[in-house]
């Protein structure tokens, strides 16, 4: 695991170039909510061809603005040549993740300073948020600085899919109050930043961390990402009685958006929206305020691969007393939500299958395993993931028993939980790299790679009886 952290950071600082369009020059979206008279410059990456059913992971080099200035507002899409929105049923952007290394390339990231991560400025993912700024206010950029990005896409279809990473900035060329991005992950400083939800049978299962922000100032814009069975995130100030400063609603699709319609359902769709806090006047926060970040998550069932971060924007203090106290928040603040009708505001139910591929290469949904057997009776099993296969891959073994799956292929594969009685999910994982799992609740687990839904999946039976003490398998060591 450590190979694959390691690789993918170093992608986001050194990354090969991907191309880069000529910008085209706009006036701004009304998503931007920007000043009329600014101009918005619209890039693009690629183009990037996806196989069937598959997740693309690419690192990428982004062109700034080609002028100084700040970025106002910013936000991104999947097009195609001819500059269509592409469905997110279709092929969908998953994660978008934009760094900044300065025209040096060596701007750091404050919020990981042991680590060559450059400054994380914004990022998106099925919420598609758009990055808005009070007005007044921006984020510096200039042409000469070394921007970075590391994109993941999904594709819920058979056949190759052309694409393009569209990513409008909105500039303002006269004078602003900058602000400084904090990337405030409970995951931190990792490339794959998820943890699962059992789904142990309660009604929320809260995960927080607590950070330093090593400058004083205000906070005047924050935004949040979850997964799917998100109730909401919160950023709140310990100092403070650990008051709430913001909260970021996810909105999830109605019932009947395509979304819920793609079939097979290769992942629990994330929120389609999640709220957006701004205000000119802002939070006051002390050099070396503690904000803890606070992520809940529906834990009646299980989710696999959740996230939780914070994307918080702060500007220079206008008082530096006035962040000693724990005065009332701002009365200009703004709370943007969902602009699409019949929003969810709780997450709904949603039941994953397996997925595997037909004879025409198209992906069916199954609850059944195939494929070679084997049963345990001992305390201990292993499965060798090679070749884009789990072996066995159907698997029976005693409640209690551990799992351990050790991966063979170059390519990055993980192991996790479809449908099943408890959520589990490995990391990104590749050749040398293994992963263990203890059953402890009997059922049928449908297992999948993540990265690879449609064509590596596997079903572990856990029985009632305990294993019997002498280890049945010789590679326990």
């Amino acid at each position: 695991m450590f190979r694959l952290v390691a690789a993918i950071l170093t992608l986001l600082v050194l990354a090969p170039a991907a191309s880069a369009h000529a910008s085209t020059v706009t006036p701004p979206p009304p998503e931007h909510r920007a000043d009329p008279s600014l101009t918005t410059y619209v890039h693009r990456l690629g183009p990037y061809t996806i196989g069937s059913y598959e997740t693309l992971l690419k690192s990428a080099v982004p062109k700034p603005p080609p002028v100084a200035g700040a970025i106002v507002a910013m936000d991104a899409r999947l097009v195609d040549k001819a500059g269509h929105v592409i469905p997110q049923q279709v092929t969908m952007l998953h994660h978008l993740v934009f760094t900044n290394g300065g025209p040096d390339g060596k701007r750091g990231d404050p919020m990981c300073p042991q680590k060559s991560t450059r400054e994380r400025f914004w990022g998106t993912s099925e919420e598609l948020r758009p990055m808005t700024l009070p007005p007044g206010y921006g984020y510096p950029t200039d042409p000469a600085d070394q921007w970075h990005a590391f994109v993941m896409v999904m594709h819920h279809r058979a056949g190759d899919r052309q694409f393009y990473v569209e990513y409008r900035m909105t500039v303002d060329t006269r004078p602003v109050i900058p602000v400084k991005p904090y990337w405030l992950s409970i995951v931190p400083c990792s490339p794959d930043p998820q943890w699962t939800v059992p789904g142990s049978g309660t009604k929320t299962q809260t995960r927080d961390r607590t950070f330093t922000i090593p400058a004083a100032g205000r906070i005047v814009a924050a935004g949040g990402h979850l997964h799917g069975g998100a109730q909401a995130i919160e950023l709140s100030q310990p100092r403070c009685k650990d008051r709430t400063l913001v909260r970021n609603q996810p909105a999830y699709a109605p019932a009947g958006d395509p979304l819920y319609k793609v079939r097979p359902l290769l992942h629990e769709p994330d929120p389609k929206n999640i709220s957006w806090w701004q205000s000119a006047t802002g939070w006051p926060i002390k050099r070396g305020e503690q904000l803890k970040v606070t992520a809940a998550y529906d834990n009646m069932s299980p989710h696999t691969r959740v996230m939780g971060i914070e994307h918080v924007y702060v500007a220079p203090p206008l008082d530096p007393k006035a962040a000693n106290g724990c005065a009332s928040g701002p009365t200009d603040a703004q709370r943007l939500g969902a602009e699409f009708t019949a929003a969810r505001m709780t997450p709904p139910t949603v039941t994953l299958t397996l997925a595997r591929l037909d004879r025409n290469g198209i992906a069916r949904a199954t609850t059944k395993g195939t494929g070679t057997q084997r049963t345990v009776h001992g305390d201990f099993a292993s499965v060798f993931v090679r070749d884009f296969t789990y072996g066995p891959q159907q698997l029976t073994v005693p409640r209690g028993a551990t799992v351990r799956w050790h991966f063979a292929d170059a390519q990055s594969h993980d192991v996790t939980l479809a449908n099943g009685p408890e959520g589990f999910a490995s990391p990104w994982l590749k050749a040398g790299d293994k992963y263990s799992h203890t059953f402890e609740k009997p059922g049928t687990y449908l297992l999948q790679c993540s990265l690879h839904s449609a064509q590596m999946s596997q079903v572990v039976k856990v029985t009632r009886a305990r294993p019997r003490p002498r280890d049945e398998d010789p590679l326990r060591r």
